[in-house]
């Protein structure tokens, strides 16, 4: 299995008992045959990041940003991401690489930490990536830790993340209300309390979350817990994961039907990410 399973025990705690065979969580994170199925226009790198490298692990897709492949480490293994046939090694002295290239770029206003998971890294190796990014610029972090491993979030790493204030922007990667629990609550509300910007970004997903009544339950849930959603991306074409995909007219009247649901502030963009595009695309 070139992409292995790797599920924490809070996420799996999660899963429906009753019918783990039609559980929205464990078909997250449960290898399928499916995933063997070889299908056109469905790629190993489907946005062309390697493009887009400034720097082994450091890429600029957009004006004004640079998004750092902090850590090659997940809480969980998402069987449709993106980056699910790629591997990505540990480099070394990446933050010294990225604090010089801020240096040099002053246009730079935000930094995105991403990977794997940067939330996954050591506090120490966390700070070293923080303390390379200058005061005027914002971070902002990428991550499944506070659904799948919420334990990760101790003390010293709410006190440094409290450190950097209004600067830091976490964006929660939840597909399904399910996966939100007390303990996401409790994180989310402690960050909110140093404030922290709290958004969210989910993926559309056959058989997951492919419909009305989830995703307005998702938005509502979210902001329950301080959580404003954010983006809602139409699937990158990644080999091994078109069994997730939900065509596009379908994914266009779910979306239509949300937005008659909820106030304008609880729907998220819905979006797909083109290889070489300057932004991201709103499909609808």
């Amino acid at each position: 299995m070139l992409f292995p399973e790797k599920i924490s025990t809070h996420y799996a705690s999660k899963f429906k008992a009753s019918n783990s065979c039609d559980c929205p969580l464990s078909k997250q994170v449960k290898f399928s045959a499916k995933e063997n199925i070889v299908k056109a226009h469905f790629k190993n790198d489907p946005l062309c990041e390697h493009e887009a490298e400034i720097e082994p692990g450091i890429l600029q897709k957009y004006a004004g940003r640079l998004l750092v492949l902090a850590s090659n480490q997940c809480a969980i293994h998402c069987r449709f991401c993106f980056r699910r046939n790629t591997i990505h090694k540990k480099i070394d002295n990446l933050p010294k690489k990225l604090s010089r290239i801020l240096k040099r770029d002053k246009t730079i206003k935000e930094v995105i930490l991403s990977g794997g998971d940067p939330l996954m890294l050591k506090d120490s190796e966390l700070k070293a990536f923080l303390n390379a990014i200058p005061k005027h610029a914002r971070i902002r972090i990428h991550s499944r830790v506070p659904i799948a491993i919420p334990s990760r979030f101790t003390p010293a790493l709410f006190r440094l993340l409290s450190q950097l204030g209004s600067r830091l922007i976490l964006v929660v990667h939840v597909n399904h209300p399910n996966e939100l629990d007390k303990d996401s609550e409790k994180i989310f509300k402690q960050l909110s309390m140093h404030g922290a910007t709290l958004l969210s970004q989910s993926v559309l997903l056959k058989g997951i979350n492919d419909n009305r009544e989830t995703l307005a339950t998702l938005s509502e849930k979210l902001f329950s817990q301080r959580v404003l959603p954010y983006y809602l991306h139409n699937l990158d074409k990644a080999q091994g994961a078109s069994h997730f995909e939900v065509p596009l007219r379908k994914a266009k009247t779910v979306f239509c039907e949300l937005k008659n649901m909820l106030p304008g502030y609880l729907v998220p963009k819905l979006v797909q990410e083109i290889a070489g595009d300057k932004s991201k695309r709103i499909v609808c």
